[in-house]
């Protein structure tokens, strides 16, 4: 989440990094998250009613938390005060509460603290939050990169909190951001011009981190012959600590879900490999294996969409290098595992059909405290005649029920 076009303009600052150079002054700065900050984002409307209720932004690494944090509270109005969980504890917090309690502004309102690194505050230290929240003597906002649901904060205080989940920043967002690193330099009168290869790495690399992406932007520059000239892909991954050859992310991905869609599991995780190697932190590929589990595998294997929730649940948590392993089992499962493409195919008719005539009145029958209902548990005879559809459609109108294929062997590989 960083600036627009106008942010490449500002003048250097001795020693400040590109990304702070960069930060956004304003929502209408931001790049990024536009579910949240578009015409219709819920941040959007809290802020234009003059009004936000306590939060949790939950998202990854370079996404934008802190510095939404920080303009929510200037878009508001809001005096702001910061605590962070990492360094910072009960003794700390009871004294940004007494500060806060001295600096609500005129009309009464309260500040926002902001909070980064919720989930390191110990469950005590959470404790100490819920009065001040439930009293409106601070607006809450705090960022996590620990899901809130899983414990990373305590239920009292979530129950009083909303969850936004912030989303890494897309491969157009981050090739904005590079145009804007670019126009920062060339501010300075340093024109640096990467290549093709040197966009895809870096934003490959990057892995939907901003930060990181102009953190790397940065010192490749300081590679460069007087700080300035043309930029390639090689220089990107010398700056980056990489060894990997240019990083196509989308054709790595690509790759590695329709070699699982092959049966082949040795070419999938060696795509798998390409794109831990680049750098990214397996999060990406985890989500595309639950993807892969439900539109390749699906109800051939029940276990398949289980094992691949609980991979993605395993890189979150325990992160890499030991998520290596089930990243690798989740790979080779899904590759070997039997599949049945058709609920997803007929998901995607039915919702056609939908869209196109709009959605056909409930059979009277299935009505709730429908009197002519019969469970098949109880009436399997009259529940054969049941129906379920509207009489106009027909048997095989979502189109053929296939049988799911088998499993593979692992000695049927491909070479």
């Amino acid at each position: 989440m960083f600036s627009s076009e106008e942010l490449g303009t500002r003048p250097h600052r001795n020693g400040m990094p590109l990304a702070a150079r960069l930060r956004p002054r304003s929502l209408d700065e931001v790049v990024g998250q536009a579910h949240l900050l578009g015409p219709d984002g819920v941040l959007r409307r809290w802020v234009a009613a003059g009004r936000i209720p306590a939060i949790v932004l939950w998202g990854p690494p370079g996404s934008g938390k802190t510095t939404l944090g920080r303009l929510l509270a200037d878009a508001i109005g809001a005096p702001f005060l910061t605590l962070d969980a990492t360094a910072e504890g009960l003794p700390d917090l009871r004294r940004r509460l007494a500060e806060a309690d001295g600096i609500r502004d005129a009309a009464g309102r309260a500040p926002l603290l902001f909070v980064d690194e919720l989930h390191r505050l110990a469950k005590n230290q959470q404790d100490g939050l819920l009065a001040a929240v439930e009293s409106g003597r601070i607006l809450l906002v705090a960022a996590t990169t620990e899901p809130p649901m899983a414990g990373a904060v305590i239920a009292p205080l979530l129950s009083r909190m909303t969850v936004l989940r912030l989303e890494p920043l897309g491969e157009a967002e981050l090739g904005t951001l590079i145009d804007r690193g670019l126009a920062a330099y060339a501010a300075d009168g340093r024109a640096i011009e990467p290549d093709e290869d040197a966009r895809r790495n870096l934003v490959g690399i990057a892995s939907g981190d901003g930060r990181r992406l102009l953190s790397i932007l940065e010192a490749a520059a300081g590679l460069l012959p007087d700080g300035s000239g043309p930029l390639d892909a090689r220089t990107v991954l010398r700056a980056a600590q990489t060894r990997t050859a240019t990083y196509d992310r989308s054709g790595a991905v690509s790759a590695m879900i329709k070699s699982i869609r092959g049966g082949d599991e040795e070419a999938a995780l060696y795509w798998l490999a390409v794109q831990l190697a680049a750098g990214e932190d397996g999060r990406h590929a985890a989500r595309r294996l639950v993807v892969a589990a439900g539109e390749e595998v699906g109800a051939a294997d029940p276990a398949a969409l289980p094992m691949a929730v609980a991979c993605l649940d395993a890189v979150e948590r325990v992160g890499l290098p030991e998520a290596h392993y089930p990243l690798a089992a989740t790979v080779s499962y899904l590759a070997r595992a039997g599949r049945d493409w058709w609920p997803g195919a007929a998901l995607g008719r039915a919702l056609g059909i939908v869209a196109e005539e709009g959605a056909d009145p409930v059979p009277p029958g299935i009505r709730p405290a429908a009197k002519t209902y019969r469970h098949p548990a109880t009436d399997p005879a009259g529940a054969a005649g049941q129906r379920y559809l509207a009489a106009r459609r027909k048997r095989g109108f979502l189109g053929e029920r296939g049988a799911p294929r088998p499993a593979r062997e692992p000695e049927g590989r491909s070479g």
